[in-house]
C-alpha cells in the first residue's frame, strides 16, 4: 500500500462485533478519483444509502482513489484485509484473472439491461462470486454504465492505418482487441489520464461517457471524440468486500448492502440516458469534433474482437465457463428482444 493505515482504521469494520447492536464502519476506498463527478456522487449516495437502510447500524466511508491503495491494487489489498472494501472495475484485474474482464464489459455485447439479466437471472453472480473466492473477495454489481464513447483521440481516425504505432489508454478486453489493429493499449489510473494526453504519452485515451469525460477536461487537451464504445457497450461498476468482513455482517446488514448496489445501478443508468447530450453540446462548443469510428474501423474491431473472446477461452478455462454461460444465456434473451421490437 502506498500509504499506512493505522491498525485501528484497516480493521475498523473486522475489529468491531458483527451483531446488530454495535455498529460498524467500514473502509471504502474507490479506484477512480472523486473529481469525476458522476464518481463521487455515486459512492457517496451507495454508502448514504447502506447507513440509512440499517439505521446506522452499519455504514462505509469512502476514500479517493489512492488514498491508501494504488488503485490497481484494491483488490490485493481488500483480500488481505488492509481495506474493508473497494469500488472499482472488474477488468482491473484482468491480468491476474482474465475471465474477471468480463463482468464490467464485452466488446460488441450487451447493454446494461441484457448484462443485469444474466448476473441475476443467468447465474453470472455465482460465477463471479467462485471467480473472486481464492482472493478472498466477494463482489456485487454496484454501478451500471450506459454505453461509453470510442475515445479521444488526438489526430482524427479515418482508416485502420491510422491506428498503428498509437498510444492509447484503454484496459481489458479492449486493450487486447485494440493491439490487434496495432495500438500500444497502456494502463493509467484514471486521475493520471489528463497529464498523459497533454504530454503526448498517449495518443488516445478512452474513459467512460460524456457525463464523466467533461469531468477530466480531455476536451482541453484533444480534438475528437469518437463513437460508438464499441469496447463497453454496457458496463458495470463492482463492489468488491473482504470476505472476513462479509461473512461477520449479519443478513440485513448483506441485504441492505446488495440492495444498495442495484438501486444504485438503476439509478445511474436511469440518469445517464438523458443526460449526455447537453454535455456532447459542451464538446462541440469547445471545438472538438464528435463523430462516429468509420465502417472500415469498427469491421476490423469486430473481427479482431472474436479472435480475442476466442483465443482466451482456449487459454483460460474460468473464461471459457463464464462465456459459455453469458452466450448460452444471451441466445434466449435475444431470441426474444429480437420478436418484440417493432
Amino acid at each position: 500500500m502506498n500509504k499506512p493505515l493505522t491498525r485501528s482504521l484497516i480493521l475498523a469494520g473486522a475489529a468491531l462485533a458483527s451483531t446488530g447492536a454495535m455498529a460498524q464502519t467500514l473502509t471504502l476506498q474507490s479506484a477512480f478519483p472523486f473529481s469525476l463527478k458522476v464518481i463521487d456522487d455515486s459512492i457517496h449516495r451507495f454508502a448514504q444509502d447502506v447507513e440509512t437502510a440499517t439505521e446506522g447500524e452499519l455504514s462505509f466511508t469512502p476514500y479517493d482513489a489512492g488514498a491508501f491503495s494504488p488503485p490497481f491494487q484494491i483488490l490485493e489489498n481488500v483480500g488481505n484485509g488492509s481495506l474493508d472494501a473497494g469500488w472499482s472495475a472488474a477488468s482491473y484485474w484482468a491480468g491476474q484473472i482474465p475471465a474477471a474482464a468480463l463482468f464490467q464489459s464485452i466488446p460488441f455485447g450487451p447493454d446494461v439491461p441484457q448484462y443485469l439479466a444474466w448476473l441475476y437471472s443467468g447465474g453470472g453472480i455465482e460465477l463471479w462470486e467462485e471467480l473472486y473466492r481464492s482472493h478472498n473477495v466477494v463482489p456485487i454489481p454496484c454501478g451500471a454504465m450506459v454505453s461509453e464513447a470510442g475515445g479521444w483521440f488526438i489526430d482524427e481516425i479515418t482508416s485502420v492505418e491510422d491506428l498503428r504505432g498509437m498510444s492509447m489508454r484503454i484496459s481489458g478486453l479492449g486493450g487486447e482487441v485494440m493491439s490487434r489493429l496495432g495500438v500500444s493499449p497502456v494502463s493509467i489510473p484514471a486521475g493520471e489520464t489528463f497529464l498523459g494526453l497533454d504530454t503526448g504519452r498517449i495518443g488516445a485515451a478512452e474513459l467512460s461517457f460524456p457525463t464523466i469525460d467533461v469531468s477530466a477536461g480531455f476536451q482541453e487537451v484533444t480534438e475528437h471524440y469518437y463513437f460508438p464504445g464499441w469496447h463497453q457497450p454496457g458496463s458495470l461498476n463492482e463492489l468488491i468486500v473482504n470476505a472476513d468482513v462479509w461473512g461477520g455482517l449479519t443478513d440485513g446488514q448483506r441485504l441492505a448492502v446488495r440492495h444498495a448496489c442495484s438501486d444504485l445501478s438503476i439509478q445511474m443508468y436511469g440518469q445517464q440516458m438523458q443526460a449526455q447530450s447537453a454535455v456532447l453540446d459542451e464538446f462541440r462548443e469547445a471545438g472538438v469534433e464528435v463523430e462516429r469510428f468509420p465502417d472500415e474501423v469498427l469491421e476490423a474491431l469486430s473481427e479482431a474482437t472474436r479472435e480475442v473472446l476466442e483465443e482466451n477461452a482456449q487459454a483460460d478455462g474460468d473464461f471459457r465457463k463464464v462465456l459459455e454461460s453469458f452466450r448460452a444465456y444471451s441466445e434466449n434473451y435475444e431470441e426474444y428482444k429480437n420478436l418484440t421490437e417493432f
